[in-house]
């Protein structure tokens, strides 16, 4: 098939206190406007979810239910993207999550569109720092590379970013996708619906520091802990000039993890803080 839609849906939806996927907006179900949205742009939609989440969504129309390979070693929406990957042969992959009520047809196929134009894994800006990594188009080439980043790369934390951050990748600013800023914001509380967007970035970053990434992990499971330091700082650096806030604040508690340094730890604070997360000890 030429473009397979993968909608991720298999997470819990603790802080909304309901199953957010089936709760009513606008009189539909959350997860019914990425359906929709995605049948304009192909017929070739997946649903990646998990046992109980499947009993509660199992009679929507016109798409394919794929559940998370367990077998892989990462978890959550890294295994399902992993797991989707694995199992649906594609030319391009528009992967996506659940609980997102406001987007549109237009941003998908414009972000699928700098996939094929490239040939590169494509994620959204979607506010001023803030990447969006369950948002990706991804062609067929980069499905072994992110099954392996699930199954050897995930030691330290289990993120779709890092598939973003081990692999060349190319950023977009939500400007260049659609003109509603809220086209990609997911929801993760009921405050959500209600939200104000903020703003259109403009930025276009094409991210070719995946070795940073690739060899600090590696560096970390051979026991060379100064070595992967040095690694994940430089990584950071990149961020940090980009001002990709929400990759530098990943990559920094990735170091944290391995060097308990109160200037990384103040950083990460400042990072919390900057996108919309209380400061606290990692």
């Amino acid at each position: 098939m030429e473009i397979a839609a993968i909608i991720l849906a298999g997470g819990k939806s603790t802080r909304f206190a309901e199953d957010k996927l089936i709760y009513l907006y606008n009189n539909k179900p959350i997860i019914s406007y990425p359906i929709s949205e995605s049948k304009k742009i192909t017929e070739n939609i997946f649903i990646v979810t998990n046992e109980l989440e499947y009993e509660k969504i199992k009679d929507l129309d016109n798409v394919k239910f794929i559940f998370d390979d367990q077998s892989l070693n990462c978890k959550g929406s890294a295994r399902g993207i992993a797991t989707a990957l694995e199992k649906i042969e594609s030319n391009y992959y528009l992967i996506m999550p659940g609980d997102i009520p406001w987007i549109n047809s237009i941003a998908l196929n414009n972000l699928i569109e700098y996939s094929m134009r490239t040939e590169l894994l494509v994620s959204p800006i979607i506010y001023t720092g803030i990447v969006s990594p369950l948002f990706m188009s991804v062609p067929k080439k980069y499905s072994k590379k992110i099954i392996e980043l699930c199954n050897d790369y995930s030691i330290l934390a289990s993120r779709p970013s890092n598939f973003i951050r081990g692999n060349e990748s190319l950023l977009i600013g939500s400007y260049h996708l659609i003109n509603n800023p809220k086209v990609f914001y997911d929801v993760d509380t009921k405050h959500d619906l209600n939200l104000n967007s903020k703003g259109l970035p403009r930025k276009i970053i094409h991210l070719k520091s995946y070795e940073n990434f690739i060899e600090a992990i590696k560096n970390f499971k051979n026991g060379n802990i100064n070595e992967a330091l040095k690694n994940f700082i430089t990584e950071s650096k990149i961020y940090k000039k980009n001002k990709l806030y929400s990759l530098e604040l990943s990559t920094l508690i990735d170091a944290f993890i391995i060097n308990k340094s109160e200037l990384i730890q103040k950083r990460i604070n400042w990072l919390r803080k900057k996108i919309g997360r209380n400061p606290k000890e990692i």
